[in-house]
């Protein structure tokens, strides 16, 4: 009964093979074999272990089983009643007044907090203080203003929380994304900077022009070797408030990992500021990271540094918080790394590279941490004028 949404999935992209599909009934025959009923987010995740062997194919998986199975609907789900609340809400304008008397959770008390509420909480609320709910200035809800608290679902509409509640499963910036790239390739490869270096070769031209001036006595002439140095290295925000700029992100993504004058060419994903760890990928796991020192050894003073990112977050995650970003979005509890802040980090970034920029999709910087991080890096607007701008800084 499953022959269509196998051949759905390889149509969608996800590269699944008989001997997969296989395991998958076999695993679905067994968890059957108690009662004979499977719950729909049981069959979701195993689904998604048996058929997917590669995590870069999880976006993929994601979007194919939901457009397939787009007819299940769940009357207790608590995820569709919110998501329904959050359409019905009302737009509120919030004052000035309210906005200062917004409620305080210190960020450690996050989950205890948020947990607690849970428990107590009978209905939906609007335009409050207190409970989890829309429009208002508590610390837990979404749509409302609170510089510290938790968005609970749906799209953000002040940018304003320290974090989201649920999974964090970004999705890595495509580097095949079938666009028009060649202006941001053009604008990239004027970083290329032939210089002379190593060993002397032959030059012909040279040589044969130093033969005529003597009458046809032969004149051996060398020069030294041009040799590309370039190296650069790029760090991508991921997630949050820079979803909405993917598309531009994607362009600059995909044209950098195909402009093949560079001798040298690394990427990094993080999630609004920088931490104890950057990533590989967009999942931003562990087994994927590399530690900030380690990072600075990979990377010599001459690599050019070019940063992607909106700098916009809530002051606490730049200015107080340590440790690993990743680990306090899963636990919502202070990071067991070391005691540095994120603004350190990014001052110590500066100092390393002799040449580095931070490039921002945003197009209004009045943000505390958009104005912080401006103080630190040539910022420009990723634009192809930004981009411009932002080469002739690097090669200056």
């Amino acid at each position: 009964m499953f022959t269509d949404f196998f051949f759905h999935l390889r149509q969608s992209g996800v590269p699944i093979s008989t001997r997969e599909f296989l395991d998958f009934l076999k695993v679905m025959e067994v968890m059957a074999e108690d009662s004979g009923v499977i719950s729909f987010s049981d069959f979701y995740l195993f689904a998604k272990t048996t058929l997917v062997k590669d995590i870069k194919f999880y976006d993929a998986f994601n979007q194919a089983f939901a457009a397939y199975f787009s007819w299940v609907e769940g009357s207790e789900d608590l995820k569709g009643k919110f998501r329904q609340w959050l359409e019905e809400a009302k737009k509120r304008e919030l004052s000035a007044e309210r906005r200062a008397k917004a409620q305080e959770v210190f960020p450690k008390d996050l989950i205890d907090e948020i947990k607690k509420r849970l428990q107590e909480q009978k209905e939906r609320h609007d335009g409050g203080n207190f409970w989890i709910g829309t429009g208002g200035t508590s610390a837990f809800g979404n749509s409302g203003f609170n510089a510290s608290g938790v968005r609970v679902g749906g799209q953000s509409s002040s940018r304003s929380g320290l974090a989201v509640m649920g999974d964090r499963e970004f999705k890595d910036y495509r580097g095949d994304a079938d666009i028009n790239t060649r202006n941001i390739k053009v604008a990239l490869k004027k970083l290329r900077k032939l210089k002379k270096s190593g060993r002397s070769e032959i030059d012909i031209n040279k040589s044969i022009f130093s033969t005529v001036e003597q009458a046809g006595e032969v004149q051996i002439e060398e020069s030294p070797v041009r040799k590309n140095d370039l190296k650069i290295v790029m760090l991508f925000d991921i997630g949050g408030s820079m979803t909405i700029h993917s598309d531009r992100v994607e362009k600059l993504f995909s044209a950098a990992h195909n402009v093949d004058h560079f001798k040298q060419f690394k990427s990094y994903y993080f999630h609004n500021t920088i931490y104890g760890n950057l990533y590989h990928d967009a999942r931003m796991t562990g087994k994927n990271s590399v530690a900030f020192d380690k990072f600075l050894r990979l990377h010599d003073k001459k690599t050019k540094l070019i940063i992607v990112g909106d700098a916009a977050m809530a002051p606490y995650e730049l200015f107080q918080m340590t440790g690993d970003m990743m680990s306090f979005y899963r636990t919502f509890s202070e990071g067991s790394g070391d005691a540095v802040v994120s603004i350190e980090r990014l001052y110590k970034l500066k100092k390393h590279f002799e040449k580095c920029c931070w490039l921002n999709p945003d197009e209004i910087w009045s943000g505390t941490t958009q104005r912080a991080i401006r103080e630190i890096f040539p910022m420009h607007r990723l634009t192809l004028s930004g981009l411009n701008l932002a080469v002739k800084e690097l090669i200056r």
